[in-house]
């Protein structure tokens, strides 16, 4: 099922179901003014309006010089996230296969805070297209303060049409911390506003480190 919305930028949102749920494939389009400044190896970065009563959803855009399958399996090398993704201290694979794995991640937050919580990922690659698409699931023996209260998002890659050899990838991201003690605000920043562009600018630099030594 697909829905146009008018966001800061004309996309086209496509609906699918996941394990029941939905989940927005974008159709990524830029206006000239922002496809200046991913050209000059700048992030966009921006929030998006959602429909849930808490929780705020973020998403950047980045374009980098490489082949849509070494950005994909990057991404898709999920133990080696602690290497380089904002916060990570751990992901744990519990199971995989060719297309599906089921994560725990554990977050190190400033302060010696700690969260964690439990993703179903999905992830596919065709010729020109990849994506990654994840919601959280249950993870028992969790105390509230050790979790959020839930994430979901998708990654999307698409080889650049205008520039030969690039890919530009979005990350969209929608996370409810639950309650966050007072004074404990920017918990709220670290795990949403300004994780989502970092983890876009890490991946990039990623990529590079691993393919272009």
């Amino acid at each position: 099922m697909c829905r146009r919305i008018n966001l800061l930028l004309p996309f086209i949102v496509c609906l699918i179901l996941i394990n029941g749920k939905s989940f927005a494939i974008n159709e990524i389009r830029l206006n000239q003014t922002e496809k200046e400044l991913i050209l000059q190896g700048k992030t966009i970065s921006r929030e998006v309006p959602t429909q849930r009563e808490k929780g705020r959803t973020f998403e950047a855009i980045g374009l980098i010089k490489a082949k849509l399958s070494e950005v994909y399996q990057v991404l898709v090398d999920f133990e080696s996230y602690k290497r380089f993704m904002p916060n990570v201290n751990n992901v744990e694979v519990l199971h995989r296969t060719d297309s599906s794995a089921i994560l725990s991640y554990t977050l190190s937050l400033p302060l010696g805070k700690t969260k964690k919580y439990r993703l179903s990922m999905h992830f596919d690659i065709s010729d020109d297209t990849a994506n990654l698409k994840w919601k959280m699931i249950p993870w028992q023996g969790l105390k509230e303060s050790e979790t959020i209260v839930d994430t979901t998002g998708y990654w999307l890659l698409q080889d650049f049409s205008e520039k030969k050899g690039y890919v530009i990838i979005l990350h969209h991201v929608y996370t409810d911390p639950g309650n966050i003690p007072f004074g404990l605000g920017w918990i709220v920043d670290i795990l949403s506003k300004n994780s989502v562009p970092d983890v876009v600018v890490k991946t990039i630099e990623r990529v590079h480190q691993i393919y272009r030594k």
